[in-house]
């Protein structure tokens, strides 16, 4: 299991986000920024941003990236979920 960051910038304005945001919530997650999501899942990084590669347009963005224990925020409302001693690191 991980912790995903997950994240992405549609590039088309009046874009939909709903079927980002659909396959995203299909995970444990915590939403922290506007488009920034932390996952935590069993699914392979790379699986996950084919997934999202599917959902938008050639000339957005994607990026993920699997986290470490080693991380730092301030202010930032998914510390606490970070913390919590159930995420599968």
């Amino acid at each position: 299991m991980a912790i995903l960051l997950a994240t992405y910038d549609l590039k088309q304005p009046g874009r939909d986000y709903t079927p980002v945001h659909d396959y995203l919530q299909r995970f444990t997650y915590c939403k922290g920024l506007e488009s920034v999501w932390l996952l935590d899942t069993t699914t392979p990084y790379q699986q996950v941003r084919d997934n999202l590669k599917n959902l938008v347009g050639a000339n957005d963005v994607v990026y993920v990236v699997r986290l470490t224990r080693d991380w730092a925020a301030s202010n930032y409302n998914c510390s606490a979920w970070l913390n919590d001693e159930g995420r599968n690191w």
